[in-house]
């Protein structure tokens, strides 16, 4: 994606989160006739450990430093100027699993370069929001994230295990389950997609680039037309508060450097 400042997310930190919050991702794979293939998937974001001596399998999570100049190494590149210092051994794996059969699994052994999105709609804004009549002012606000890697299939047994854990911790975070080992039989026979990511694009559009008068404008708006109960989750994602005596609390920074 190409994106002007005010849109892109600049902070990774801010994309990991997204990413570990949203259960649905889209892989995009190229078929045999050359046409994308996109198919929704659960999965599960880590950072694996280059330098480790136990190779891929120590996945201990870097501190990253805010910057606002473009990260490229030979390991990761975050694209379009997000904010990171991304150290140089490390890099961002997305897993998914998956039947050991079927069109994805041949389209990216066939062809690696694969596309993965996720996303959240946070709210539809009516155009009478903005306009008494005309329909083209209608809008959205939402969160997305555009990854760009080489998948392959995970042949090893650990790994996958790994990989299912992960999930597992993100999905069913109250536990109450035995953490699969690398001799169980479900892991012997599953199938584990693996993208090793080299580019990360995070787009937000949560009003941002309003003034904060305008911002609180709109937000009473969702009130009046969501319900407080839904407005009031709304309103978190745009960075708004709702405070107990119905005060709309905004961030002192509009711009919001997320």
């Amino acid at each position: 994606m190409q994106l002007t400042s005010r849109f892109r997310i600049k902070n990774i930190k801010n994309i990991i989160e997204f990413l570990n919050d949203i259960h649905v991702g889209r892989l995009a794979t190229i078929d045999v006739n050359g046409y994308p293939q996109i198919i929704p998937m659960n999965f599960v974001h880590t950072v694996t450990n280059l330098t480790s001596k136990n190779l891929s399998l120590d996945y201990e999570k870097p501190t990253y430093q805010d910057d606002e100049s473009e990260n490229t190494n030979n390991n990761f590149k975050i694209a379009n100027n997000v904010s990171t210092k991304n150290p140089s051994h490390y890099k961002h794996v997305i897993y998914m699993h998956s039947h050991h059969r079927g069109e994805k699994i041949e389209n990216l052994v066939r062809n690696q370069k694969v596309g993965f999105e996720v996303d959240k709609e946070i709210c539809f804004l009516p155009s009478y929001y903005f306009h008494p009549t005309d329909a083209s002012f209608a809008d959205t606000l939402y969160t997305s994230i555009v990854i760009k890697g080489k998948a392959s299939i995970v042949s090893d047994n650990q790994e996958k295990a790994f990989a299912m854990n992960k999930m597992m911790q993100k999905y069913q975070s109250e536990g109450k389950y035995i953490e699969l080992t690398q001799n169980a039989k479900s892991i012997i026979y599953l199938t584990v997609i693996k993208i090793n990511v080299d580019t990360i694009d995070g787009k937000y559009k949560i009003g941002q680039e309003w003034s904060g008068s305008f911002r609180k404008d709109i937000a009473n708006k969702i009130i009046q037309r969501e319900g407080i109960t839904t407005a009031r989750e709304v309103l978190k994602d745009m960075n708004i508060n709702i405070l107990k005596n119905g005060e709309l609390e905004l961030p002192i920074s509009v711009s919001m450097d997320l």
